[in-house]
């Protein structure tokens, strides 16, 4: 199941309970901004260790899916930097993997599948984040 948070709610249950959440709040929070600047997000989904209990989450991994027009040609390079991964990955500690909604709901739901397991195959939260 798939909850859908405000940043705010996200903010309030699971950005504030140690520093290093706090961290990677701030981290998300500016990913985020940042995506919808674009003007082209259609759903971002935070998976991974952040929206569990985990006191120490390792990072924030995130699953975009952008309109079918969406390309990173011409953006600006603080825009740009959430869509290469390993510039994201140091600027945000962040992983965001993304799509356009042109690959089709079927492959957007099988992403989800996967991102729906940790490494060891349990189920894992997913959070959709909206504004």
């Amino acid at each position: 199941m798939i909850e859908v948070f405000s940043l705010a709610i996200i903010r309030e249950r699971l950005g504030t309970g140690t520093p290093r959440r706090q961290f990677l709040y701030e981290r998300l929070h500016a990913v985020v901004s940042r995506l919808y600047e674009t003007g082209k997000v259609r759903h971002i989904y935070l998976f991974g260790s952040f929206p569990t209990e985990a006191p120490m989450p390792n990072d924030v991994d995130l699953f975009v899916v952008m309109a079918d027009d969406f390309r990173t040609t011409g953006l600006p390079d603080e825009l740009l930097a959430v869509f290469t991964h390993d510039t994201c990955r140091i600027r945000y500690n962040a992983d965001v993997f993304w799509v356009t909604e042109s690959i089709g709901a079927e492959h957007i739901a099988d992403a989800l599948t996967v991102f729906s397991r940790d490494r060891q195959f349990r189920t894992q939260p997913i959070v959709e984040v909206i504004p």
